[in-house]
């Protein structure tokens, strides 16, 4: 008597493929969102319009949670959408998001064990290091260094940002997505 095992994954897999594409078009449509809503200029901190990348914090959020929802086209998107939106060079949003998708990715389970305190160091290494290229790429976009403010201000709002927002990421994702929709 022989016993064949039937691949269920195949069936689970078509029911949730729907699921799957909703929890994608979401998180493209919020990616979207939040690039526009960061440049809606609020306040000045040392004469310079303070805009905090909360589209890092949510690749960072997306990306230790569900790396699946974000693709490398999706990124590629959302990095060329906020280049034309802030006048930058084609590539340099691109090339901040996939570093920090991938950046995070391979930390992954390093980070899904530790406290919220550690994902912000981690996040505030994270974000050093990314707005350090940005002040060089803009040497040589521009031919001169920017002024430092003009990067320093952003940097550090992004990292007082990162805890209210990413628990507004869990809140959004629990309520919107419970964990029977997202797996």
């Amino acid at each position: 008597m022989s016993f064949r095992e039937k691949n269920y994954r195949q069936i689970i897999a078509r029911s949730s493929e729907g699921n799957r594409f909703a929890l994608t078009l979401f998180t493209f449509i919020m990616a979207i969102f939040l690039i526009l809503i960061t440049k809606v200029p609020l306040f000045h901190v040392f004469n310079v319009t303070p805009h905090p990348s909360i589209i890092c914090i949510a690749i960072f959020y997306w990306s230790l949670n569900d790396p699946e929802r974000l693709s490398i086209y999706s990124l590629f998107f959302i990095g060329l959408f906020a280049d034309l939106l802030l006048i930058s060079p084609i590539g340099i949003g691109f090339l901040i998001y996939l570093s920090l998708h991938y950046f995070v990715i391979s930390q992954r389970t390093t980070l899904l064990n530790r406290g919220l305190t550690v994902k912000l160091a981690v996040f505030t290494l994270a974000m050093i290091f990314l707005y350090f290229i940005v002040f060089f790429m803009a040497r040589y976009s521009h031919g001169q260094f920017p002024s430092v403010k003009t990067i320093i201000v952003p940097c550090i709002i992004t990292i007082i940002c990162f805890i209210p927002f990413y628990r507004l990421f869990e809140i959004i994702d629990n309520l919107l997505f419970p964990s029977g929709l997202r797996r």
